[in-house]
């Protein structure tokens, strides 16, 4: 199977050879690791040619720095930014939007010009029909909050204002500019990223979520869905009441970070409904596991999501602090476990 069939199957439950894959590695993971982690990313490859593992290839911290130094950066949509220099996320400094005075007169930045889905589409034609091709839903909940701050968004949120709903609507609109045009050019998949819980519950109250939330995320995701596009969700934290909600309103590939729920129990209410792409325990199996837990916390997964002729894609964060024998001890699980038929079940 080519890599694009392989997910396809995954996802549509048609039966792949295998279980699809995707890695992710942080920048100061490779720092720390070098050659021999991206020697083992291409004895193990991914069914997306490495591109997140060649994307934070980039140069080591300079003589003095450090992976734990912080940088600062203005984002396109005026946030101002830091993070540590080792990972690829952080917090807002400064949101764009600090109050509704400044609501009044911010501007959105310009919309991807009319070349760049010109240019995907090509990729699209050129890729076809090995590589799977997924295009951005742009930002939605994580977004709003960097724009106001997060502490201001949860109070706008709780105070049910004017401007949470003009910025939710604005936003939804500014996001179906690209959906619609991406569709059209081709893409299999529509990528949206929000995280919506905390540790142990939503970051809001399900109704809440359902009221404010559901209907935007529906508006969003219907021109890819009535389109035979798939819809790709990626969302940390607890989401266990919200699930059976996004795959009723066309979420076809769920991203949960499955652990802190547990997995038996997510794999109870989405296996065989939803495809999960996994997300084997960042917190605590692979950085500070043994390699005998992190294989067995792969066989959970594929148990509790890809027993049903596919329905998983296989994925495991690879942050600086994991040993490079639990690395691995996870690329080869994928691959050793993840071979249909699942006979070791």
């Amino acid at each position: 199977m080519t890599s694009r069939e392989r997910l396809l199957a995954a996802i549509e439950f048609t039966g792949p050879d295998r279980c699809p894959i995707h890695h992710y590695v942080f920048p100061g993971a490779i720092w720390r690791h070098g050659q021999r982690l991206l020697d083992l990313a291409d004895k193990y490859p991914d069914d997306f040619g490495n591109e997140a593992i060649k994307a934070n290839t980039s140069p080591p911290p300079a003589e003095g720095e450090e992976v734990t130094d912080v940088v600062e950066w203005q984002d396109g949509w005026g946030t101002v930014w830091r993070r540590l220099r080792g990972y690829t996320s952080g917090e807002v400094l400064r949101p764009a939007i600090p109050d509704w005075d400044a609501w009044r007169t911010y501007q959105f930045p310009p919309q991807p010009s009319d070349e760049h889905f010109e240019q995907f589409a090509a990729s699209v034609k050129e890729r076809h029909p090995e590589h799977f091709v997924m295009g951005s839903g742009g930002g939605f909940f994580q977004h709003m909050q960097h724009l106001r701050g997060p502490a201001n968004y949860f109070v706008d949120l709780a105070e049910d204002n004017e401007g949470v709903h003009e910025l939710a609507d604005r936003m939804v609109e500014y996001n179906l500019y690209s959906i619609e045009r991406y569709v059209k050019a081709g893409a299999d998949c529509i990528g949206f990223g929000d995280d919506w819980g905390s540790q142990d519950r939503l970051l809001i109250h399900p109704d809440h979520w359902r009221r404010f939330f559901k209907p935007r995320y529906r508006r969003m995701f219907e021109p890819a869905r009535e389109a035979g596009v798939h819809v790709w969700f990626h969302t940390d934290g607890w989401i266990l009441e919200i699930i059976d909600d996004l795959i009723e309103i066309g979420v076809t590939v769920l991203n949960p970070q499955h652990p802190c729920m547990g997995t038996k129990r997510v794999g109870e209410i989405a296996g065989g409904r939803v495809c999960i792409r996994t997300d084997i325990d960042r917190q605590w199996v692979i950085p500070y596991g043994t390699p005998e837990q992190v294989v067995e916390a792969v066989k959970e997964a594929i148990a509790a999501f890809g027993s049903f002729n596919g329905g998983v894609l296989l994925h495991g964060e690879v942050g600086p602090d994991v040993p490079f024998g639990n690395i691995e001890a996870l690329y080869s699980a994928f691959y050793e476990y993840g071979k249909y038929p699942l006979r070791w079940l």
